[in-house]
């Protein structure tokens, strides 16, 4: 089996160079794109990535994972494990007792495909509170304000729900259930799937890919399932998971308005699976195209608004002459922080106040080049470096759960104030850090952007500065 995507020139498939490059130009005025891949007619015809993002480094979907799990539902109905009009309390008969709304015992998992179990917004909160971090009798003893299957609430740990459904039906996480139904037939290796206190996948949020294995996924959804002449996927349930269901006119945006379907949203154009900060899977059967997208912006509605205005009105139903001799792959620089004044030398340590990161230490040692800052915690030191006018790679932990590879560049913007960034390359994680250096003592400042269920950065208080 061929696992690589066929790649065309935009001509060949009824669209011009020249329109794709245009949008690709204008998708790079938009902060913190990591790469995105257009297809048209199963062809890859244009392809773009940012550096210092790593197109081969799987980052984290957030909740484009939720299409994902509920392939795995439909695969798991289709086995007769289990059908969506189960009530959803019949997994869990040890739970009964926890359930303190008689509604809950309604609850379906169809009504948790579609948003609808009946709460007026998200229930982590109540995963969250659980004295023994059970997210199973959070879900199940939390109060619900509609009838299930009434009103569309998105709600993240309703799919964390259908993932341990998953597990309890089949004895498999949701990653390793879809490994050789899905992914090892796509030629997907899968990143990791971040869990629960109890090992359960999170389900709607934590799964991690590359932008080239998105494209694959969205290509097959497409596809109406099927790969290379195989049906993978349920047409059935895939049919359905495309309708909307549930009426979510209730939000303020024209393309999170237009209805819900199976953990897919239904678009202006087309459906799509959407996660956090620019996450997309998108498709579009009237046009006969998938994008993949995977960013770090805060307003990604304008990357739908830009395909809806810029691309659709010039695709073609038959091919275009001219053009190239392949498709069309451009490679974009997300410009690095560039320094006010010369770059001074500098040593300095500044030992801090407690504070909820553990860090009871920052040194800074500033050359000509690049710039190298070492945390100290109780599990020892950790160290970055930031490049001066580029991005440097470096990875870095701290109260994060994991390590994660960074790139990161430094400016100082004055002879006191010195300004690092960093980007995550496996998340969508960016920070700003400020150091501001006194007569006698420091300031540092640090900010993060689209963070998302992760630990915030605590206020640092500088205890006693040291300079070498």
């Amino acid at each position: 089996m061929n696992y690589e995507l066929p790649r065309s020139t935009p001509e060949a498939q009824g669209v011009s160079s020249e329109v794709m490059t245009d949008v690709l130009k204008r998708l790079n005025e938009f902060e913190y794109l990591k790469g995105i891949i257009f297809l048209r007619h199963g062809h890859i015809i244009t392809e773009s990535f940012w550096k210092p993002y790593d197109p081969e480094v799987p980052t984290a979907l957030w909740s484009l994972s939720k299409s994902f799990t509920s392939c795995a539902v439909g695969l798991a109905q289709a086995e007769k494990r289990l059908s969506i009009k189960d009530k959803l309390i019949d997994f869990f008969p040890e739970y009964r007792s926890f359930v303190t709304d008689e509604k809950m015992f309604k609850v379906t998992l169809q009504d948790l495909l579609t948003m609808r179990s009946g709460h007026p917004q998200c229930a982590f909160s109540y995963a969250r509170a659980d004295i023994a971090s059970d997210w199973v009798r959070g879900f199940l003893s939390s109060p619900l304000k509609f009838e299930p299957g009434t009103h569309f609430a998105y709600n993240s740990l309703g799919t964390y729900m259908l993932s341990a459904v998953v597990r309890r039906v089949t004895g498999l996480n949701v990653r390793e259930y879809l490994t050789p139904r899905l992914f090892q037939v796509l030629g997907i290796v899968p990143g990791k799937w971040e869990c629960c206190p109890a090992g359960t996948n999170c389900g709607g949020f934590g799964f991690y890919l590359r932008t080239a294995d998105v494209a694959k996924f969205t290509q097959l959804i497409l596809n109406k399932g099927v790969w290379q002449g195989k049906q993978i996927l349920p047409p059935d349930y895939l049919a359905d998971a495309l309708t909307p269901h549930a009426d979510n006119s209730m939000n303020d945006l024209p393309d999170w308005q237009a209805g819900y379907g199976y953990q897919f949203w239904r678009s202006r154009h087309g459906f799509r699976g959407d996660g956090a900060c620019g996450q997309y899977g998108i498709i579009l059967p009237a046009e006969d195209m998938a994008i993949a997208v995977t960013a770090s912006m805060g307003a990604m509605g304008k990357v739908l608004d830009l395909l809806w205005e810029k691309l659709l009105p010039a695709l073609k139903d038959e091919p275009l002459k001219g053009g190239g001799t392949e498709a069309v792959s451009t490679s974009f620089v997300i410009a690095p922080a560039e320094s006010s004044v010369s770059v001074p030398n500098k040593n300095c340590s500044m030992e801090l106040l407690p504070n909820s990161a553990g860090i009871e230490k920052i040194s800074l040692v500033s050359g000509s080049d690049a710039c190298t800052v070492s945390f100290t915690t109780a599990r020892g030191v950790e160290e970055i470096r930031a490049g001066f006018g580029k991005f440097i790679p470096t990875s870095l932990q701290l109260q994060d759960s994991a390590p994660h590879p960074l790139a990161a560049c430094a400016a100082w913007k004055d002879e006191s104030t010195l300004e690092i960034r960093l980007l995550y390359i496996d998340s969508t994680f960016r920070d700003t850090w400020t150091f501001e250096f006194k007569k006698e003592n420091a300031e540092l400042r640090w900010q993060s952007v689209c963070s998302l269920f992760r630990p915030q950065l605590p206020p640092l208080t500088v205890k006693r500065f040291i300079e070498e």
